[in-house]
């Protein structure tokens, strides 16, 4: 080939026609740079062996991408590349020219698909859009109307007048279960029309059709509970499964009663039954949980999980060997102490228990750090929750926690529940173990593994729950089966002398519960037992 210099030529060359075919967007250098690839992969082509012409299409519908797409640039590129590019190739001139035909060829093959390619998106995203602002006008047209169009029932918007009207009424919300497949299967309006004609069977309600899977009957509040069971008895022959929300009152407003019923509704699924009844108690839980959800990511920004730490009895001696570290939530401005029971779930849905999790157990591991520092060589143990075991990068976080705090492997304790330690293997657990830290199985006795299973885990203490306090038959064989396993046994939930004498004499390494100490923020609470 001749030197690079007339190949930069041919590439300026090609630009002027190109952009005097077609308006191209951007920087004009990198237009230019991107031409030069396609030009050397050209004479790339041609060059070589086996020759393959298919290497223009590539570059065809590289053109179209590079917004180089108007009609006339195909053309003048063929004439332009025909004419100009043989003489810059060395080789026998019959053959380069004939191969450079080929691949233009090829690279208008090539142009023209991407060409058509490109029409054929724009045409489908044009009918997307102009289909959304389609329903966009139906559903504007639909809040205007008093009927809903496929069922001819009353839609919301005259339900919500109806319930602003009347007086002595209930409200009966109905959900049809697994309505997008049972849509699929028989269609979305042949299901609402049948839906619709069955109800109507129901006499002396008002009735309306919310949107897709919801119907409403207005009824007499004495008469509600029979409404709904004989909605479920019309539908029968359906073979649809159906829930019903039932809201009673007086004193609602429109949104008040659909706000309530959805709520209701929801429940209903929640529980598995065939109807739920409006509780204002529950849906205060309710509402308070879902402020919790809310709060909770701020919480953990703003240091608001903080740790408790409860005590770890040496049974034999009296002796406190340790600490269990657990979470609680302070919440700001002097609001409440939170227990994990008002946030732990609560996490654990969210897969906020991660983060949350790492920031208690670097707490602890810090504090753990204090109290050796102080000269009291403590045990720290902290609960892993299913979610952090299953992170493949626990082993490699937990060492990288206990170096930051400068805190042994061995002073600190994870605790597993069965189910957890059966359901992701033992391969995390064994790395974890490897590192020095100490394993403990949580709430023993309540899981469904078998001696075996547990014999292979890399545990060195079990926990026995609460529950086997009541069972000092169950309670005895329960240590011993631990022991049997070379297993050091903890008795958690500890609350009376009693207890403590019996765990004493069947054996129970520790112990730990209110009997000894509830858990505390301040530390010293527990180095003061020492």
């Amino acid at each position: 080939m001749r030197p690079g210099a007339d190949l930069t030529a041919l590439t300026a060359e090609w630009l002027r026609g190109v952009t005097g075919a077609v308006f191209v967007p951007g920087v004009r250098a990198r237009a230019r740079a991107a031409l030069r690839e396609l030009l050397e992969e050209l004479v790339a082509a041609v060059r070589a062996e086996p020759f393959d012409p298919a290497a223009g299409d590539r570059i065809g519908t590289e053109l179209v991408d590079l917004r180089m797409s108007a009609p006339p640039v195909i053309g003048m590129t063929v004439r332009l590349l025909a004419a100009r590019l043989p003489p810059l190739i060395e080789g026998d001139p019959a053959v380069v020219r004939a191969r450079i035909l080929d691949l233009l060829e090829h690279v208008t093959t090539g142009f023209v698909a991407a060409q058509r390619d490109a029409a054929v998106r724009a045409a489908e995203q044009m009918n997307r859009s102009e289909k959304i602002h389609w329903r966009r006008v139906q559903t504007d047209l639909q809040r205007r109307l008093q009927h809903d169009p496929v069922t001819g029932l009353p839609n919301e918007q005259q339900l919500r007048q109806h319930l602003a009207a009347g007086d002595g009424m209930g409200l009966c919300l109905l959900g049809i279960d697994r309505f997008p497949e049972l849509a699929d299967t028989l269609g979305h309006d042949t299901l609402l029309t049948a839906v619709a004609a069955m109800l109507r069977q129901i006499t002396g309600v008002f009735l309306a059709h919310l949107g897709n899977d919801q119907f409403a009957l207005v009824a007499d509040a004495n008469d509600l509970l029979k409404a709904a069971d004989e909605a479920r008895r019309v539908l029968l022959p359906l073979r649809v499964d159906v829930r019903a929300a039932l809201v009673e009152g007086a004193g609602r407003t429109p949104d008040d009663w659909l706000r309530d019923a959805r709520l209701a509704l929801g429940w209903a699924r929640q529980d598995r039954r065939d109807h739920a009844v409006f509780e204002p108690g529950r849906a205060e839980i309710d509402r308070r949980r879902h402020r919790l959800a809310a709060d909770l990511p701020s919480a953990l920004d703003n240091g608001e999980i903080v740790a408790h730490y409860q005590p770890l009895y040496r049974l034999a001696d009296r002796a406190v060997i340790g600490a269990e570290a657990l979470a609680r939530w302070q919440r700001p401005a002097g609001g409440p102490l939170l227990g994990p029971p008002d946030f732990i779930t609560l996490a654990e849905r969210t897969g906020l228990i991660r983060p949350l999790g790492r920031q208690v157990l670097e707490q602890a591991c810090r504090q753990g750090a204090r109290w050796r520092r102080a000269g009291h060589d403590l045990l720290i143990s902290v609960n892993l929750s299913p979610l952090q075991l299953s992170e493949p990068t626990l082993p490699a976080d937990v060492a990288d926690i206990l170096h930051r705090a400068g805190l042994p492997a061995g002073n600190l304790q994870l605790e597993i529940t069965e189910s957890a330690a059966l359901d992701h293997g033992s391969v995390t657990l064994r790395q974890v173990a490897d590192l020095g830290v100490r394993l403990a199985l949580d709430d023993f006795g309540t899981g469904y593994s078998s001696l075996a299973t547990l014999s292979r885990l890399p545990v060195s203490t079990v926990k026995l729950a609460a529950e086997f306090l009541a069972e000092p038959r169950v309670l005895q064989h329960a240590i011993a089966l631990g022991h049997a396993l070379d297993l050091t046994v903890t008795a958690e939930g500890i609350e009376t002398a009693a207890q403590e004498s019996l765990l004493r004499s069947l054996g129970c390494d520790i112990g730990q519960g209110f009997h000894f100490g509830r858990p505390s923020g301040n530390p010293d609470t527990v180095v003061g037992r020492c």
